[in-house]
């Protein structure tokens, strides 16, 4: 399964917790949320998924708009957010949809790039195992 998601990458931020009353809740701040929603609903005209116990092996490659502030000779988008944290709402928002579990990700190559326009280019593939 190959796919380019066309939007601004995202790091998977950590969940909020505001208090009602006496009660304490947890949520998903608005900008994942909305990220995550955005990849689900580019991956699932796909009608792809890997079965439970699958391994797989997924390539992600993250571009991220140049800031006008940066000069033009500074190749590589290394700020944050870390590539991890990409990679981790990437992930977390194909469970369900492309695989049961991110647990079944074995392998993963994960790249963080300067690029016009914003996206992220996927492939998930079985993996084989042959190294």
């Amino acid at each position: 399964m190959e796919i380019i998601i066309y939007m601004e990458p995202v790091g998977k931020a950590r969940p909020r917790v505001t208090m009602r009353g006496e009660r304490s809740f947890a949520y998903t701040p608005q900008k994942t949320a909305h990220a995550e929603n955005l990849i689900r609903d580019s991956v699932l005209p796909l009608n792809t998924f890997f079965e439970r116990n699958t391994p797989l092996k997924m390539t992600a490659v993250f571009y991220r708009s140049r800031p006008k502030s940066l000069a033009k000779k500074i190749k590589w988008a290394v700020s944050r957010p870390d590539a991890d944290n990409y990679f981790k709402l990437l992930t977390d928002a194909l469970e369900k949809f492309i695989y049961e579990n991110d647990s079944q990700i074995t392998t993963a190559l994960i790249k963080k790039r300067f690029g016009s326009p914003p996206r992220i280019e996927l492939k998930i593939e079985e993996d084989t195992n042959e190294e």
